[in-house]
Protein backbone atom coordinates (compact mmCIF):
# COMPACT_ATOMS: atom_id res chain seq x y z
CA UNK A 1 0.00 0.00 0.00
CA UNK A 2 1.29 3.45 -0.90
CA UNK A 3 0.46 6.31 1.44
CA UNK A 4 1.11 9.95 0.60
CA UNK A 5 2.10 12.05 3.60
CA UNK A 6 1.54 15.81 3.63
CA UNK A 7 2.38 18.23 6.43
CA UNK A 8 2.71 21.89 7.37
CA UNK A 9 0.49 23.34 4.66
CA UNK A 10 0.17 26.74 6.36
CA UNK A 11 -2.67 27.90 4.08
CA UNK A 12 -0.57 27.44 0.92
CA UNK A 13 -3.35 26.17 -1.32
CA UNK A 14 -1.22 26.35 -4.48
CA UNK A 15 1.42 23.97 -3.12
CA UNK A 16 -1.27 21.77 -1.51
CA UNK A 17 -2.99 21.29 -4.85
CA UNK A 18 0.39 20.60 -6.49
CA UNK A 19 1.26 18.03 -3.81
CA UNK A 20 -2.02 16.17 -4.30
CA UNK A 21 -1.44 16.04 -8.06
CA UNK A 22 2.11 14.77 -7.46
CA UNK A 23 0.92 12.02 -5.11
CA UNK A 24 -1.88 11.03 -7.46
CA UNK A 25 0.65 10.66 -10.27
CA UNK A 26 2.78 8.49 -7.95
CA UNK A 27 -0.16 6.11 -7.57
CA UNK A 28 -0.88 6.46 -3.86
CA UNK A 29 -3.74 4.53 -2.31
CA UNK A 30 -4.48 7.14 0.31
CA UNK A 31 -3.14 10.37 1.84
CA UNK A 32 -2.61 11.37 5.47
CA UNK A 33 -2.02 14.85 6.89
CA UNK A 34 0.35 15.55 9.78
CA UNK A 35 -1.15 18.89 10.79
CA UNK A 36 -0.57 22.64 10.59
CA UNK A 37 -3.08 23.05 7.81
CA UNK A 38 -3.41 26.70 8.77
CA UNK A 39 -1.14 29.39 10.20
CA UNK A 40 0.38 32.03 7.92
CA UNK A 41 3.46 33.72 9.38
CA UNK A 42 4.14 37.06 7.70
CA UNK A 43 7.96 37.03 7.77
CA UNK A 44 8.41 33.37 6.84
CA UNK A 45 6.11 33.08 3.81
CA UNK A 46 5.58 35.08 0.64
CA UNK A 47 2.20 33.91 -0.70
CA UNK A 48 -0.01 36.42 1.13
CA UNK A 49 -2.33 37.02 -1.84
CA UNK A 50 -2.94 33.33 -2.57
CA UNK A 51 -3.22 31.90 0.95
CA UNK A 52 -6.58 30.26 1.58
CA UNK A 53 -7.12 28.52 4.90
CA UNK A 54 -10.66 27.37 4.14
CA UNK A 55 -9.76 25.86 0.76
CA UNK A 56 -6.85 24.02 2.38
CA UNK A 57 -9.08 22.61 5.10
CA UNK A 58 -11.69 21.62 2.51
CA UNK A 59 -9.08 19.77 0.43
CA UNK A 60 -7.66 17.92 3.45
CA UNK A 61 -11.15 16.98 4.60
CA UNK A 62 -12.00 15.63 1.15
CA UNK A 63 -8.70 13.87 0.47
CA UNK A 64 -7.05 12.56 3.63
CA UNK A 65 -7.93 9.29 5.34
CA UNK A 66 -6.37 10.51 8.61
CA UNK A 67 -5.41 13.96 9.90
CA UNK A 68 -3.86 15.10 13.17
CA UNK A 69 -3.80 18.58 14.66
CA UNK A 70 -0.70 20.79 14.79
CA UNK A 71 0.28 23.70 17.00
CA UNK A 72 -0.82 26.37 14.51
CA UNK A 73 -4.16 24.62 14.08
CA UNK A 74 -4.59 24.64 17.86
CA UNK A 75 -3.91 28.36 17.99
CA UNK A 76 -6.37 29.07 15.16
CA UNK A 77 -9.22 27.44 17.07
CA UNK A 78 -8.00 28.50 20.55
CA UNK A 79 -7.65 24.94 21.82
CA UNK A 80 -5.05 23.76 24.31
CA UNK A 81 -2.98 20.62 23.73
CA UNK A 82 -3.57 17.56 25.87
CA UNK A 83 0.17 17.37 26.58
CA UNK A 84 2.93 19.90 26.02
CA UNK A 85 6.13 18.61 27.57
CA UNK A 86 6.93 20.13 30.93
CA UNK A 87 4.91 23.30 30.27
CA UNK A 88 1.44 23.33 31.82
CA UNK A 89 -1.03 25.59 30.05
CA UNK A 90 -3.51 27.28 32.41
CA UNK A 91 -7.15 26.83 31.41
CA UNK A 92 -7.48 30.58 30.85
CA UNK A 93 -4.44 30.74 28.54
CA UNK A 94 -6.20 32.30 25.57
CA UNK A 95 -7.99 34.89 27.68
CA UNK A 96 -4.69 36.25 29.00
CA UNK A 97 -3.02 39.20 27.32
CA UNK A 98 -0.15 38.56 24.93
CA UNK A 99 2.26 40.21 27.39
CA UNK A 100 1.11 37.95 30.22
CA UNK A 101 1.38 34.80 28.10
CA UNK A 102 4.83 35.87 26.95
CA UNK A 103 5.85 36.32 30.57
CA UNK A 104 4.54 32.91 31.61
CA UNK A 105 5.88 31.09 28.55
CA UNK A 106 9.50 32.07 29.28
CA UNK A 107 10.34 31.07 25.72
CA UNK A 108 9.29 27.45 26.29
CA UNK A 109 6.18 27.49 24.07
CA UNK A 110 5.35 29.28 20.86
CA UNK A 111 3.34 32.49 20.77
CA UNK A 112 1.78 33.60 17.52
CA UNK A 113 0.09 37.00 17.39
CA UNK A 114 3.29 38.96 16.85
CA UNK A 115 3.80 37.45 13.38
CA UNK A 116 0.81 35.28 12.42
CA UNK A 117 -2.30 36.50 10.60
CA UNK A 118 -5.80 35.27 11.54
CA UNK A 119 -6.78 32.24 9.46
CA UNK A 120 -10.26 33.58 8.57
CA UNK A 121 -11.84 30.15 8.94
CA UNK A 122 -15.55 29.42 8.64
CA UNK A 123 -17.27 28.20 11.79
CA UNK A 124 -17.67 24.77 10.20
CA UNK A 125 -13.95 24.47 9.46
CA UNK A 126 -13.06 25.76 12.92
CA UNK A 127 -15.21 23.03 14.45
CA UNK A 128 -13.61 20.38 12.23
CA UNK A 129 -10.07 21.50 13.11
CA UNK A 130 -10.97 21.70 16.77
CA UNK A 131 -12.13 18.08 16.78
CA UNK A 132 -8.95 16.64 15.23
CA UNK A 133 -6.99 14.12 17.32
CA UNK A 134 -3.39 14.65 18.43
CA UNK A 135 -2.41 11.17 17.27
CA UNK A 136 -3.67 8.40 15.00
CA UNK A 137 -2.55 4.78 14.73
CA UNK A 138 -2.67 3.56 11.15
CA UNK A 139 -2.88 -0.18 10.57
CA UNK A 140 -1.12 -1.80 7.62
CA UNK A 141 -1.93 -5.45 8.27
CA UNK A 142 1.60 -6.55 9.17
CA UNK A 143 2.46 -3.49 11.28
CA UNK A 144 1.19 -0.23 12.75
CA UNK A 145 2.36 3.34 12.22
CA UNK A 146 1.99 6.23 14.68
CA UNK A 147 0.95 9.56 13.19
CA UNK A 148 1.41 12.87 15.02
CA UNK A 149 2.47 16.42 14.29
CA UNK A 150 5.51 16.08 16.57
CA UNK A 151 6.95 13.79 19.23
CA UNK A 152 5.78 12.86 22.72
CA UNK A 153 5.48 14.46 25.20
CA UNK A 154 4.80 17.36 22.80
CA UNK A 155 2.70 15.64 20.14
CA UNK A 156 1.34 18.89 18.68
CA UNK A 157 4.62 20.82 18.55
CA UNK A 158 3.61 23.63 20.89
CA UNK A 159 6.99 23.73 22.65
CA UNK A 160 10.00 25.57 21.26
CA UNK A 161 12.40 22.72 22.11
CA UNK A 162 13.44 20.84 18.96
CA UNK A 163 14.11 17.11 18.83
CA UNK A 164 17.72 16.64 17.73
CA UNK A 165 18.95 13.37 19.25
CA UNK A 166 17.62 9.90 19.91
CA UNK A 167 17.73 10.65 23.62
CA UNK A 168 15.20 13.44 23.04
CA UNK A 169 12.87 10.77 21.64
CA UNK A 170 12.95 8.28 24.50
CA UNK A 171 9.38 9.13 25.55
CA UNK A 172 8.17 8.91 21.96
CA UNK A 173 9.73 5.50 21.39
CA UNK A 174 7.97 4.37 24.58
CA UNK A 175 4.68 5.57 23.08
CA UNK A 176 5.40 3.72 19.83
CA UNK A 177 6.08 0.50 21.71
CA UNK A 178 3.02 0.91 23.92
CA UNK A 179 0.83 1.30 20.83
CA UNK A 180 2.55 -1.56 18.96
CA UNK A 181 3.85 0.79 16.26
CA UNK A 182 7.14 0.24 14.47
CA UNK A 183 7.34 3.67 12.79
CA UNK A 184 6.22 7.16 13.64
CA UNK A 185 5.64 9.91 11.05
CA UNK A 186 5.70 13.61 11.96
CA UNK A 187 6.23 17.07 10.52
CA UNK A 188 6.67 20.39 12.33
CA UNK A 189 10.42 20.95 11.80
CA UNK A 190 10.20 21.74 8.05
CA UNK A 191 13.08 19.42 7.18
CA UNK A 192 14.60 19.98 3.68
CA UNK A 193 14.22 16.26 2.99
CA UNK A 194 13.76 14.04 6.04
CA UNK A 195 15.37 12.88 9.25
CA UNK A 196 15.16 9.30 10.42
CA UNK A 197 15.73 8.61 14.12
CA UNK A 198 16.11 5.19 15.67
CA UNK A 199 16.90 4.47 19.31
CA UNK A 200 20.65 4.93 18.71
CA UNK A 201 21.18 7.57 16.03
CA UNK A 202 19.73 10.12 13.63
CA UNK A 203 20.35 10.38 9.90
CA UNK A 204 19.60 13.32 7.61
CA UNK A 205 18.46 12.61 4.05
CA UNK A 206 17.53 14.74 1.08
CA UNK A 207 14.78 14.20 -1.46
CA UNK A 208 15.37 10.50 -2.01
CA UNK A 209 14.06 6.99 -1.33
CA UNK A 210 15.20 5.11 1.78
CA UNK A 211 14.61 1.51 2.84
CA UNK A 212 13.47 1.24 6.44
CA UNK A 213 14.61 -1.57 8.72
CA UNK A 214 12.66 -3.63 11.24
CA UNK A 215 13.93 -1.34 14.00
CA UNK A 216 11.61 1.27 15.50
CA UNK A 217 12.06 4.62 13.78
CA UNK A 218 10.68 8.15 13.89
CA UNK A 219 10.61 9.93 10.54
CA UNK A 220 10.07 13.67 10.27
CA UNK A 221 9.75 15.25 6.86
CA UNK A 222 9.27 18.39 4.81
CA UNK A 223 6.75 21.18 4.74
CA UNK A 224 4.37 21.64 1.83
CA UNK A 225 4.32 25.41 2.28
CA UNK A 226 6.68 27.46 0.14
CA UNK A 227 8.86 29.17 2.71
CA UNK A 228 12.58 29.51 3.28
CA UNK A 229 13.51 25.80 2.95
CA UNK A 230 12.96 23.29 0.13
CA UNK A 231 9.49 21.78 0.40
CA UNK A 232 7.87 18.51 -0.59
CA UNK A 233 5.84 15.45 0.39
CA UNK A 234 6.60 11.95 1.66
CA UNK A 235 5.47 8.64 0.22
CA UNK A 236 5.40 5.51 2.37
CA UNK A 237 5.23 2.08 0.73
CA UNK A 238 4.11 -0.32 3.44
CA UNK A 239 4.83 -3.42 1.34
CA UNK A 240 8.40 -2.41 0.46
CA UNK A 241 8.92 -0.65 3.84
CA UNK A 242 10.38 2.36 2.02
CA UNK A 243 9.94 6.08 2.57
CA UNK A 244 10.49 8.57 -0.26
CA UNK A 245 10.59 12.37 -0.23
CA UNK A 246 9.35 14.07 -3.39
CA UNK A 247 10.20 17.74 -4.02
CA UNK A 248 7.75 20.49 -4.91
CA UNK A 249 8.67 23.26 -7.30
CA UNK A 250 8.84 26.92 -6.37
CA UNK A 251 11.20 29.78 -5.64
CA UNK A 252 12.13 29.91 -1.96
CA UNK A 253 11.08 32.87 0.13
CA UNK A 254 13.73 35.27 1.46
CA UNK A 255 13.39 36.58 5.01
CA UNK A 256 13.21 40.35 5.50
CA UNK A 257 16.53 41.84 6.62
CA UNK A 258 15.00 42.91 9.93
CA UNK A 259 14.31 39.31 11.04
Amino acid sequence: MKTGIISDIHEDVIRLEASLRLLDAAGVDDVICLGDIVGYSVPFYGYLKTRDANRCVDLVRATCSATVIGNHDLFAVQRLPVKSGSFVFPDEWYSLSFAERQKRAKGDVFLYEDHELPSLLTEENKAWLGALPEMVIKHYGTHNVFISHYASPDLTGCCTAEVSTSIDLSAHFDVLEMNHCIYGFSGNDHIPGMKIFDTAQVRQYGFEKIALTEKAAWITGPTISLGTVPNGVMLYDSDERTISVLPLEGRLHTLPLSI
